[in-house]
């Protein structure tokens, strides 16, 4: 059978929605079965000049075109990159803002630092500083309860990663808040099922508070058009505000939801226990005042 410290050291061992479809890489130039126009015939449907696509090409924000021996096609995609072009320059972004957006979007990076949004949020929506611990660390704290079934679902939950050849906690705060109710008797299984849970229904919840605050705030200032970059800095104003305001609903709801259930649970539990007492005491009056033979 397997230690908890031969389990975590075996463990250490194995260790897009702002910008249209088809705008990546070749695709804008290989599509076939869609639309094709000449340079000159692109620029008058995008409301550009030839001289602007060429310097989008050589810039790298247009992908080039198909070559028909002198001829370069040009495809719907391409049109569609040229019309986000346009407007996020109306919106007052830069050729090297335009390029660096572009360029994340294609290779799948979040946007929020081209849009500067985490300068924004920066300092508001800290981040835990994780902590690292060794294998043996592990298996004294959980000893117990470790095996490889419960340290699969605790990486699953991410209570725990591997960098390297370290443990990592992404989250303290929730290690020892799991480590308290371990320590107080409830299993490690028990708690991570528990979390599976609370993360589901917590994300419903913040994903209806973000909604909320998308349709009603978010919504009417990029209903039309890419947000402008002083606007987007008004976006990371509202969103600053949303984690404590956030947190103090969540906080009430959850005081009051835990009381309610807690004299629930607890009420029905001692009234049973009573119950049992009473039928006990009936019993044993009924026994007592029986006639002796």
């Amino acid at each position: 059978m397997k230690t908890p410290q031969t389990l975590l050291r075996q463990l250490l061992k194995q260790g897009r929605d702002l910008l249209p479809d088809g705008l990546t890489g070749d695709a804008a130039g290989s599509a076939t079965g869609d639309q094709e126009y000449s340079i000159d015939e692109l620029a008058r449907v995008a409301g550009t000049t030839v001289r602007n696509v060429r310097a989008y090409q050589d810039r790298g924000l247009l992908p080039p075109p198909e070559r028909r021996g002198r001829a370069g096609i040009y495809r719907q995609g391409h049109l569609s990159r040229l019309n986000v072009i346009n407007q996020l320059l109306e919106r007052g972004f830069t050729i090297a803002n335009i390029k660096e957006l572009l360029e994340a979007w294609e290779s799948g990076q979040d946007l929020d630092h081209v849009l500067g949004l985490d300068s924004v949020l920066a300092g508001t929506w800290t981040e835990e500083i994780p902590v690292y611990m060794d294998p043996d660390e592990i298996a004294e704290l959980f000893s117990r309860d470790l095996n490889e079934d419960v340290l699969r679902r605790a990486m699953e939950v991410g209570l725990f990663e591997v960098d390297g050849d370290r443990i990592k906690i992404p989250s303290p705060r929730l290690l020892n808040a799991g480590l308290e109710l371990y320590n107080a008797g409830i299993p490690l299984g028990a708690l991570l099922r528990e979390m599976e849970v609370v993360r589901a229904d917590v994300d419903r919840l913040t994903r209806s508070f973000v909604q909320l605050v998308v349709n009603h705030l978010v919504e009417p200032i990029t209903s039309e058009h890419l947000p402008r970059p002083e606007e987007i800095a008004r976006l990371g104003e509202i969103i600053q505000r949303l984690r404590p305001l956030a947190e103090s609903v969540t906080n009430a709801e959850m005081a009051k939801g835990i009381r309610k259930h807690a004299n629930a649970f607890l009420g029905s539990k001692f009234r049973e226990i009573l119950k049992r007492y009473d039928a006990d005491v009936v019993r044993k009056a009924g026994f007592a005042g029986k006639p002796q033979a």
